[in-house]
């Protein structure tokens, strides 16, 4: 997994979505934008097969990266929520995403949002349905995530091109710093 600091921050506009103005934590130096990028290629297998452990440790990277990015940023109040969101939308792209194919995880602070953006190449259908009351384990990342959304007076959707998905949540009124 490669992480890279980036400028600009990305932003739910660059899938579809309204365009946003920059905006930094109260606690550092103005910037531009701060942002985190992080990609990976899950391994190839069968259409019914699980996903390595390989693959899911990537998820487990992914929320270490992002508490600590969080912290670093000020932005402790949001960063069990954001964690939550980024593993349920990680999770989801390597489940059922394309095997063997990139998944990309951009995070960036603009105009008092955090914007959180998963893709993974996958056109597919991207909703919150009703978990499967047999299944104790799947069915219920995006239920989460809208829970958090709706939770936090944020929002979230699918890319315009339906191959990843986003979630916006307000900031202005955090003011922790780490």
């Amino acid at each position: 997994m490669t992480a890279t600091s980036v400028q600009p921050a990305p932003t739910a506009a660059d899938h579809g979505e309204a365009p946003l103005q920059a905006a930094q934590p109260q606690h550092r130096v103005p910037r531009e934008a701060d942002a985190i990028l992080l990609c990976f290629r899950t391994a190839p297998r069968g259409e019914h097969e699980r996903p390595p452990a390989e693959d899911l440790l990537r998820v487990e990277e992914a929320r270490r990266t992002v508490m600590q990015r969080m912290k670093h940023c000020g932005l402790t109040a949001l960063a069990h929520d954001v964690v939550l969101i980024v593993s349920e939308l990680l999770t989801n792209a390597i489940l059922h995403g394309r095997h063997g194919s990139e998944i990309a995880l951009m995070i960036g602070l603009r105009d008092g949002l955090l914007v959180i953006i998963v893709t993974d190449g996958n056109r597919a259908s991207r909703s919150a349905r009703p978990a499967d009351r047999n299944d104790t384990e799947h069915g219920r990342g995006l239920l989460i995530v809208n829970g958090i959304a709706e939770e936090r007076h944020g929002r979230w959707g699918a890319t315009s091109d339906q191959t990843g998905t986003w979630c916006e949540l307000p900031v202005a009124e955090i003011r922790s710093v780490a």
